[in-house]
């Protein structure tokens, strides 16, 4: 009976010891630990695989536990691919949890309408997504299936990066970044608008006529009628005489308006000096305004001009735009 009775006892013993030591393997390696790793799980890993490489982290107690559970959940062959931000103080549940629910790190960007290129790459350098040498060397040619830049272009990817906030895997590129804003501007642009629309204008034309309006019409509350002056414009064979092409031409902030001297700029986007649609985009145009663009109002404007509370006054006649400029001088705060 004694004898029975140990060896029994001994059985509870180790039974009680195996399950409190099972119970520990799926336990946090360090509750308290502020440690902070980033993991990137591969696409194709097997769930044997990530745990061999969490276990050698220093993330998990055992690779063993970490299969089994993963079996257990169906998630071996199911396993997000991405970069986790992972901790020592994480159990194995909140771990498995985190990669079903592919709760890969991120980096937000918001890239507003009317930015140009080197508006982007600055954000996109603040947000640690590469660095401005990197880029300078990727703004040279336009990405595949890109429209060939025309003699003149000063920068090929401009009017092509869809503005929009973007959620960027961890560890993304300069080149996977600015390729993922083409991507964008192609399914939501070209596919979306574009290639259902009726016009005579080519792509780089249209994204052109569109950055012009942009940045004439920041408000964006009269963007239709800002383009029917320039197509009209273009149709009666006269110059844009647009300041936002001259500014962008400079490439540098000019405080206030621009002197005689600011409109003699010599550059193929200044439409002071060229007529027609100038050689590529200014800007990376919002939707709204390559809309206007394709679909400008049935006006017959050819002149406008903006006050300072952001209204715009439009005119056919040269005469009526005198009058305008008139009125703007004599109310300076309008």
């Amino acid at each position: 009976m004694r004898k029975r009775f140990w060896v029994g006892a001994a059985l509870i013993a180790a039974a009680l010891f195996l399950v409190g030591y099972v119970s520990w393997l799926f336990q946090p390696v360090n509750s308290h630990s502020r440690v902070v790793r980033y993991f990137r799980v591969s696409s194709g890993q097997s769930a044997d695989q990530v745990a061999a490489s969490l276990k050698e982290a220093g993330i998990i107690r055992s690779a063993l536990a970490f299969e089994v559970l993963s079996r257990w959940d169906h998630l071996a062959t199911h396993l997000t691919a991405g970069v986790y931000r992972l901790s020592p103080r994480d159990s194995l549940r909140r771990i498995l949890d985190t990669m079903r629910r592919g709760d890969v790190v991120t980096i937000k960007v918001a890239i507003p309408e009317g930015f140009t290129v080197q508006e982007v790459v600055s954000r996109l350098v603040h947000a640690h997504i590469g660095t401005a040498v990197q880029y300078q060397a990727l703004e040279r040619s336009p990405l595949p299936g890109m429209p060939v830049p025309a003699a003149g272009v000063r920068d090929a990817l401009e009017g092509y990066l869809f503005p929009a906030t973007y959620q960027f895997p961890y560890g993304t590129t300069p080149r996977q970044a600015l390729m993922t804003m083409w991507e964008t501007f192609q399914s939501r642009v070209v596919q979306g608008v574009y290639d259902h629309a009726h016009t005579t204008l080519t792509l780089s034309q249209w994204v052109t006529l569109a950055s012009i309006v942009q940045a004439e019409d920041e408000k964006g509350s009269q963007a239709s009628e800002v383009a029917a002056v320039f197509m009209n414009r273009l149709s009666a064979h006269m110059p844009f005489q647009s300041d936002a092409t001259v500014r962008y031409a400079m490439g540098h902030p000019v405080a206030g308006g621009l002197s005689i001297g600011d409109l003699s700029y010599r550059s193929p986007y200044n439409t002071y000096l060229h007529a027609g649609i100038p050689p590529g985009p200014i800007d990376n145009p919002g939707l709204a305004m390559l809309k206007a663009a394709l679909h400008p109002a049935h006006v017959p404007y050819l002149y406008f001009l903006s006050l300072r509370s952001g209204t715009m006054l439009f005119a056919t006649t040269y005469q009526q735009h005198l009058a305008n400029i008139a009125y703007a001088n004599s109310h300076p705060n309008s």
